[in-house]
């Protein structure tokens, strides 16, 4: 399994891939049956954090919530 990488093709950092899991739980937390007040929170919270792995160019999709 090859080691997960940024953009760049750097190797990610124990941080960075903790951010990236962070991010990815909140992607599939919208999939989920969420009240609206939870819905719109977690968005608030994907779009948050989106713009931290987007500025360390961990990754380029920008979610739709």
């Amino acid at each position: 399994m090859s080691e997960a990488q940024d953009l760049l093709g750097r190797p990610l950092t124990d941080t960075e891939q903790k951010l990236m899991a962070a991010y990815e739980t909140l992607k599939a937390l919208l999939d989920e049956d969420l009240g609206p007040s939870e819905r719109a929170n977690v968005a608030e919270a994907l779009a948050a954090l989106w713009q931290t792995v987007n500025n360390l160019a961990l990754t380029d999709d920008r979610p739709e919530v």
